[in-house]
């Protein structure tokens, strides 16, 4: 009985111990291995891993600045639209679904995204959290308006079975976001 109770006393010593441990998180990407994007018209800059690939595709009114990681399950995008018609504030969260299923569905698909949460930031962009199940992954946007004709959707975006090898960067990335 006895031995019962040490054993017993023993697990809850080691539950406690490591239930009150506080795990760090991935490092974040030392500075060295960063480099700095400016946008073509300046609308933004971010420091981004030197070794991600960057693709630019661009359109009547558009452009799409995509950061890619090298194994393809992460990615940093900025879609920048301006075809000069005053952007309606009621219009903002349906154009930049539409944007980013689009352009996140790959070439000539479009796919379907259910926003999770939206958030006002300091900054007046509005922050959508959003996932898609058609590509298994999920994503945090940022969707501003500057000179009430120039729409701006900032994404980071991860595969659902790699958000812990990438959260961490990802988040350093949206706060290394200023305007130039």
């Amino acid at each position: 009985m006895k031995s019962n109770s040490l054993r017993y006393s023993a697990l809850v010593v080691l539950l406690l111990t490591v239930s009150c441990t506080t795990f760090a998180p991935p490092p974040a990407i030392p500075a060295s291995d960063l480099t700095t994007f400016t946008d073509q018209n300046r609308y933004y800059q971010v420091q981004l891993p030197k070794d991600w690939k960057h693709e630019h595709a661009s359109g009547n009114h558009y452009y799409v600045d995509t950061f890619s990681s090298s194994d393809g399950n992460a990615a940093i995008q900025n879609i920048a639209y301006n075809d000069g018609t005053r952007i309606n504030i009621s219009t903002n969260a349906q154009l930049a679904l539409d944007l980013l299923g689009k352009y996140f569905g790959g070439v000539g698909q479009s796919i379907p995204i259910t926003v999770m949460d939206t958030s006002m930031m300091n900054d007046g962009s509005e922050r959508l959290n959003w996932t898609s199940d058609a590509i298994a992954a999920s994503g945090i946007s940022f969707v501003e308006v500057r000179n009430d004709t120039i729409f701006l959707v900032f994404t980071v975006e991860w595969k659902n079975n790699y958000k812990n090898q990438y959260f961490n960067l990802l988040d350093q990335v949206v706060a290394s976001y200023t305007v130039p």
